[in-house]
């Protein structure tokens, strides 16, 4: 048995594995995105039971896998929920894009504070208002600027094209509810 690590994230994946366990993908601060396995913590009485939600910033340990890129969570301790952006619909589809263009040019293991502390601010703004297309480019433009590959010439969408070759599938849903 390997040593758990531990760091801070940002869950903003979740999905229901099997009967009981859950499927949970963060963006930590100091090993990047992060899939972790949630065992039994749809049951009742589950210490990880009411922790795991989307958007939660948590203090977290896992269990690293030796074979697999999905670790074993054996903790995570809610430090911020962001509720506001329950408020809307629209603040939860940008928090799902933005939290979607992160993870398509973030790399396993990588230090990505700088990375953490943008979805951060940016989830602490939609907590208390809602999106507009302006947001949403100023955000696309902080992502490419942190990653050192911004170009005034080109729009920040087609440079996030060319780096994750897809765009989130949030994009288009996330377009048609700002042009409302």
């Amino acid at each position: 048995m390997s040593q758990p690590l531990q760091d801070e994230g940002i869950l903003f994946y979740l999905r229901r594995q099997g009967e009981t366990s859950l499927l949970a993908v963060w963006l930590t601060r100091r090993h990047g995105v992060v899939r972790t396995l949630a065992r039994g913590a749809a049951k009742p009485g589950n210490p990880l039971k009411g922790h795991l939600d989307l958007f939660h910033e948590c203090d977290l340990a896992w269990e690293p896998s030796r074979r697999t890129t999905l670790h074993h969570l054996r903790e995570a301790k809610v430090k911020e929920t962001h509720g506001g952006l329950r408020h809307s619909y629209a603040r939860l589809l940008a928090a799902t894009y933005f939290s979607q263009v992160i993870e398509q040019v973030s790399e396993p293991d990588a230090d990505l504070g700088s990375l953490h502390n943008l979805l951060q601010s940016a989830l602490e703004w939609l907590g208390k208002k809602d999106p507009h297309q302006h947001l949403v480019e100023r955000f696309e433009r902080a992502v490419l600027k942190t990653l050192g590959v911004n170009d005034a010439r080109r729009t920040a969408r087609s440079l996030l094209d060319d780096l994750s070759h897809r765009r989130p599938k949030s994009h288009a849903a996330l377009m048609r509810q700002l042009s409302v």
